[in-house]
């Protein structure tokens, strides 16, 4: 596509991987090998009538994918109370239960780039990263996912048991202040919620899912640093594994009340 007129470009905050912008009313990122699987993703999305995606409008004179702007709030981290609340995690799973249902059976071109997802089977399109920070608030209610960049085929348990993890949340009390959690919420009976929403005879391997995602999650982190050198931050890096190492150990510990809630 051919850029009209010259408009001023912002850059998101709280980018992770990739640097984003806005620009008037899309947003532009870089492509890499995984592009081509996203952007069908979000093609079919579109014509399947699915609200909650970003549009793919094509390929801008940089190179970068061009996709339409969701307007309202990101629940990056520390989140906000809104985030925290119970309709924001209630709206969010049917978000994603509506991403499952819509992608079943649905094949994607090759190239898709979570090196996370375990090889357990293709049901749904997984969105690989069901996460606050990858979802769009109005208030206490998500209206948006977004980042597909981990899509990829798996099964619908694989998406719910990180949704869990970063929702419930499934996490130390360690943790609770890098997400803005307050130490008296209710983990169990939230869990519970996300698993009467969206029931799966699956549920009881939640402690295993997790503890692998986030074991996954601790060499991917490692793989990076190792490849990267020198003059990578490296108490950042130590401080990530160790959130993860705790929140095993948390997951590990609480099988008995994780089985409880979601039976």
């Amino acid at each position: 596509m051919t850029e009209q007129g010259c408009q001023e470009e912002i850059a998101f905050a709280h980018g992770n991987s990739t640097v984003v912008h806005r620009v008037g009313e899309t947003v532009r990122r870089v492509t890499g090998p995984h592009s081509p699987a996203v952007h069908a993703l979000l093609i079919y999305l579109e014509r399947a009538g699915c609200e909650y995606a970003p549009r793919f409008l094509g390929i801008d004179d940089r190179g970068r994918e061009v996709l339409t702007y969701l307007e309202g709030t990101v629940g990056n981290y520390p989140m906000p109370a809104e985030v925290r609340s119970r309709e924001a995690m209630e709206t969010a799973v049917v978000i994603l239960r509506r991403l499952h249902d819509l992608t079943a059976g649905v094949r994607l071109p090759e190239g898709d780039a979570n090196p996370l997802r375990p090889e357990t089977g293709s049901e749904v399109i997984c969105h690989g990263d069901a996460a606050p920070y990858n979802y769009v608030f109005e208030g206490t209610r998500a209206v948006g996912l977004i980042d597909f960049d981990n899509a990829g085929p798996g099964r619908r348990i694989d998406d719910l048991a990180y949704f869990a993890y970063r929702f419930a949340p499934l996490c130390s009390d360690d943790t609770f202040p890098d997400g803005g959690w307050s130490a008296g919420i209710d983990r169990f009976g939230r869990l519970a919620r996300i698993f009467e929403l969206y029931p799966d005879d699956r549920a009881t391997e939640l402690p295993d899912l997790i503890i692998g995602r986030l074991e996954a999650m601790k060499k991917s982190i490692l793989m990076r640093v190792a490849a990267a050198g020198a003059g990578v931050p490296s108490r950042a890096i130590k401080e990530h594994v160790g959130i993860y190492t705790r929140d095993q150990t948390f997951v590990d510990a609480h099988r008995g009340a994780i089985a409880d809630a979601v039976r």
